[in-house]
């Protein structure tokens, strides 16, 4: 007797691969981590540092969780969004990585001061909760995280040591509170 045939259905085949991961969360971590490298050793972070230390923060970090073939190629997407600045490294193929200098922080301590100014109306401040969705609502991709703050109120503290807001606590609001610095 010869063996009988099942008939196969078109399904989709499962695939083995995770879903890409989401990238705005990637740009958040790489940013950190080379903010947390600069600070931590004040001078160059290589590519091959930055991902030896994503490695130790998460072993299972891998580029192509995100759709990446390389980690150079994830750095060039990165840079492409100003995310990080890309320059000549010590060895070939090993580039020197850094947050971009000014540009979009200034930026966004020029859009926090508009914000806080909208908000506060004449001589008022605003407090810290809540100040992050109005922000979002003016700008909606805004993310601290982004320009390689760990926090919203890093965030803000950073704009007061520019001069952008100034930054108090409020005791009977329990918060910390922000006005507009004049311009």
């Amino acid at each position: 007797p010869l063996p009988t045939q099942v008939a196969q259905e078109n399904e989709p085949q499962p695939v083995d691969e995770e879903p890409v991961r989401d990238v705005e969360a990637l740009a958040a971590l790489v940013a950190q981590t080379v903010a947390g490298l600069q600070g931590s050793s004040g001078g160059e972070v290589t590519a091959s540092r930055l991902k030896r230390t994503l490695l130790r923060k998460d072993p299972t970090f891998s580029e192509s969780d995100f759709g990446f073939r390389t980690f150079g190629e994830l750095l060039r997407h990165l840079a492409a969004h100003n995310v990080v600045e890309l320059a000549e490294g010590p060895a070939k193929g090993d580039p020197e990585v850094s947050l971009p200098e000014h540009g979009d922080r200034e930026t966004a301590f020029g859009l926090l001061r508009s914000v806080v100014g909208d908000v506060a109306g004449e001589g008022g401040a605003v407090a810290l909760s809540g100040l992050k969705d109005q922000l979002r609502r003016a700008c909606p991709d805004f993310s601290e995280k982004k320009l390689g703050y760990r926090s919203f109120l890093q965030f803000c503290k950073a704009a007061a040591t520019a001069g952008a807001v100034q930054l108090r606590w409020g005791p009977d609001a329990d918060d910390y509170l922000l006005t507009p610095q004049a311009s």
